[in-house]
């Protein structure tokens, strides 16, 4: 089964980093998908998640929460954080350019103690 998970998110993933604009419609089931699948699949997943929404964000939240939830998620993990750092710049980019909103998302500590 999770073979045919991986196949099944494996041609999200690349239907996504095609085409970021079929992100939307392919966001519950890829979602669905990444938490089943893991790894870095899953990863390339999120990441076209998020540059889908930078690219049409819904509100002026989505792009920092997103991303936010992403380094959370990873924040472990150097090899995995280090991939999303450009992802970072590039919002902080557009936010000074005025072509994406500034917006400053307040998270909570998620850390295991």
């Amino acid at each position: 089964m999770i073979r045919d998970a991986t196949a099944k998110l494996t041609a999200l993933v690349e239907r996504g980093e095609a085409d970021l604009a079929c992100v939307v419609a392919l966001r519950s089931a890829g979602d669905a998908l990444a938490l089943d699948v893991g790894g870095d699949l899953a990863l390339r997943w999120r990441i076209c998640v998020v540059k889908s929404v930078i690219a049409n964000p819904p509100d002026g939240d989505a792009v920092r929460e997103l991303y936010g939830e992403l380094v959370d998620r990873y924040r472990d993990d150097p090899a995995r954080l280090a991939l999303l750092r450009p992802i970072g710049d590039e919002i902080r980019k557009l936010e000074a350019e005025g072509t994406l909103p500034s917006a400053m998302v307040a998270r909570s500590d998620r850390r295991k103690r």
